[in-house]
């Protein structure tokens, strides 16, 4: 199976904070994964930067091979790539 989500050497700095530092992983098609950590680790940051709502410092993002990473969030969207809030 192909990969279906590529994250590739993701950073995200807000001024001398790292907030994602280097990150990178796959997503397989029918393939579950989890992201675990601390308050304060990074895993909000970091999903929004595969959902396009923040654009990275460093890497990027890619959807079936195509890069997702920059593009606007209803762009992203239409591409299949969403989040959703907590109430």
């Amino acid at each position: 199976m192909a990969e279906m989500l590529e994250v590739s050497r993701l950073t995200k700095r807000f001024g001398g904070l790292v907030a994602v530092n280097d990150v990178s992983f796959s997503v397989r098609e029918k393939e579950i994964l989890s992201v675990i950590g601390p308050n304060g680790a990074g895993k909000s940051t970091l999903f929004k930067l595969i959902s396009s709502f923040l654009r990275p410092t460093t890497g990027e993002v890619r959807l079936k091979g195509e890069r997702i990473s920059g593009l606007a969030p209803h762009i992203a969207a239409r591409r299949g790539v969403v989040r959703t809030f907590q109430e």
